[in-house]
């Protein structure tokens, strides 16, 4: 029996939700155990991100979501880019692009998740709370991670030789 797109969504949003959530609490960044929820967390937004594109039934067409799903996508695959340049020549920054990307991406998994949990919690639909929603989980979810950036983490910028 075949999935449908919306369960292949949710497990994937599931499984992206939790193990980035552990990432953020992990302290020992390049470990093991950062690698292995890592690989899941990225696997779960691609996952989400693919999966978005085969969902229309809020408008019945095309909508906001599905640009977020592109960016989730891209944002990924460029974070997973970085590490693969990092490695290449461990230039701190190649690293810290590689964390600001998958943090943009799990930012827009909490946006998202925000967008169709706070309409069921406030009232109203999905389009009544998108730009406000949008704008007050993107302020939140963007400080969360600057500031993570500025006082929990924060890799070295120069060249090991």
């Amino acid at each position: 029996m075949p999935l449908d797109p919306l369960s292949l969504h949710i497990a994937a949003s599931l499984l992206a939700l939790i193990c980035g959530g552990i990432l953020y609490l992990i302290r020992g960044k390049g470990n093991a155990w950062h690698r292995r929820f890592g690989i899941l967390a990225a696997a779960g937004l691609l996952g989400t991100g693919i999966s978005g594109f085969f969902l229309r039934g809020l408008t019945g067409g095309w909508s906001f979501l599905h640009i977020l799903s592109a960016v989730t996508v891209i944002s990924v695959i460029g974070g997973l880019a970085c590490l693969v340049a990092w490695r290449r020549t461990r230039n701190g920054v190649w690293l810290l692009r590689h964390y600001r990307a998958m943090s943009g991406a799990y930012s827009g998994l909490l946006v998202a998740l925000g967008l169709r949990v706070l309409p069921m919690i406030l009232g109203g639909d999905t389009r009544t709370w998108l730009i406000p929603g949008l704008i007050v989980l993107l302020i939140v979810t963007q400080t969360s991670v600057s500031l993570a950036e500025r006082f929990y983490w924060r890799p070295r910028l120069t060249r090991r030789g």
